[in-house]
């Protein structure tokens, strides 16, 4: 048993449905407006639909060899266009960078190479080497001198020195 002036909404539709004795399968304080009609589609339903049945044929279909195929081919040419046009010339392993330590590079700049063919000029110009290469050498002149006949030996022989 409503009042009117305990109702805000002075005067809604669920008002004679309390005074009613019928039942009701509402609520008291719908606010929506039973004049309309309840939806109506929009304009472009359809296409948006086409689109959803298109998708789930895709998803259900699976892939085929040729779209496997087609798939690689585009990914190819994507890959072929985009190493054309980037304009970076790839390097080769000669030029490509070394890891440094920078604490080496500090230290002893011309002992650290930053690239592989720098690596090579160091390892030509290192000590240990040259006078490894000079004892062998010196040793086969040494062989030479003492046995003629026979060919200089090209391995290695340490000479220990105790």
């Amino acid at each position: 048993m409503k009042t009117d002036a305990s109702d805000p909404w002075r005067g809604t539709r669920a008002e004679a449905a309390v005074d009613d004795d019928t039942p009701n399968d509402r609520f008291e304080d719908s606010f929506l407006d039973e004049d309309r009609p309840s939806h109506r589609r929009l304009s472009d339903s359809e296409q948006y639909l086409q689109k959803l049945y298109s998708r789930l044929k895709v998803l259900q279909g699976g892939t085929t060899k040729k779209d496997l195929v087609t798939s690689l081919s585009v990914a190819k040419e994507d890959c072929i266009a985009r190493l054309i046009t980037s304009g970076n010339n790839p390097q080769s392993e000669e030029e490509a960078e070394l890891a440094s330590n920078p604490l080496v590079r500090h230290i002893a700049p011309h002992l650290q190479a930053l690239t592989a063919s720098e690596l090579v000029h160091l390892l030509k110009a290192d000590v240990l080497q040259t006078t490894i290469q000079a004892e062998q050498e010196q040793n086969n002149t040494e062989e030479l001198q003492i046995n003629p006949s026979t060919e200089p030996s090209t391995e290695y022989k340490p000479e220990l020195n105790n």
